[in-house]
């Protein structure tokens, strides 16, 4: 079913309708790969960030994407879309990964965030519609 787009040249605004977790490193990044796609996740439609390439994609202050990319990161300063670039940025520069799983409906999005738990994930979002919830670490 594809790899994931690692460090694809784009911004990254805002994920909707996708789940977004923190990995610390490579091994656990395939092997959440690899759960993933037992789970029927195409991962040819999964974005990963990594190193200071991602960093500098992920762009936090919008600063290398011109006068809208600097105006959309102000707006979402005053959204939780900051706290969730502030814990992302902080990741990328602890030389973790940041990975984007598209999911559709309640039971997949479950689904992917118990295979991205199981797997060491943390600073794990939902961007919805309108919401972006966050899963906090399991208290097994």
């Amino acid at each position: 079913m594809g790899k994931p787009r690692i460090n694809e040249e784009r911004f990254y605004l805002y994920p909707m309708k996708r789940v977004a977790a923190v990995l610390d490193n490579e091994e656990r990044y395939a092997d959440t790969c690899h759960y993933l796609e037992k789970a029927g996740i195409n991962l040819s439609h999964v974005n990963v960030l990594k190193g200071p390439e991602g960093l500098r994609l992920l762009d936090s202050k919008g600063t290398s994407h011109g006068l809208l990319g600097r105006f959309m990161r102000w707006l979402q300063r005053g959204g939780y879309e900051s706290e969730t670039l502030a814990a992302h940025s902080a990741a990328l520069s602890q030389g973790k990964w940041l990975i984007f799983v598209p999911v559709r409906g309640k039971n997949e999005t479950r689904r992917t965030v118990d295979i991205l738990r199981s797997h060491g994930g943390s600073e794990i979002f939902h961007f919805r519609r309108w919401a972006v919830q966050f899963f906090p670490p399991n208290s097994d």
